[in-house]
């Protein structure tokens, strides 16, 4: 386990055959840490379809996080990529979907760069990159 500094939370790496997933004790969240978090982009009905479909650490209950859990795990004192350690399969400069609907647009869905922590907003067909989650029980 390790202990950012500064920051309080309290991650830790599990790595398996088929990638890794990262705990964050502290919100009781696991994540996906794998080759597909940094190198596929999807439509956000793929990202839903892949994270219902995936299947890591021996768990099945995978998701799109929401706007506010994905921006948990941004580090707005690092860019290119504002990711907090451990995470290592980063898009740099890409967006990541959320579950989140964007209000004033029926068809978006707010979307999160690693490459400073910014948000926006991305329509649903538009491809996108995806790091999946689970609530741990």
């Amino acid at each position: 386990m390790k202990r950012i500094a500064g920051i309080g939370l309290l991650l830790s790496a599990l790595l398996f055959a088929d990638g890794a997933v990262i705990k964050d004790g502290k919100r009781g969240l696991m994540w996906e840490e794998s080759y597909h978090s940094a190198d596929v982009k999807v439509d956000f009905a793929e990202a839903k379809r892949y994270c219902r479909n995936l299947k890591l650490g021996g768990f099945e209950d995978w998701r799109v996080p929401t706007l506010f859990e994905l921006l948990s795990i941004v580090d707005f004192t690092r860019a290119k990529p504002a990711i907090k350690a451990p995470f290592k399969q980063v898009k740099k400069d890409g967006s990541y979907w959320t579950v989140t609907p964007y209000v004033r647009e029926s068809e978006e869905r707010w979307v999160v760069s690693f490459k400073d922590g910014a948000t926006s907003n991305a329509a649903e067909n538009y491809d996108r990159y995806v790091r999946c989650v689970r609530t741990m029980h």
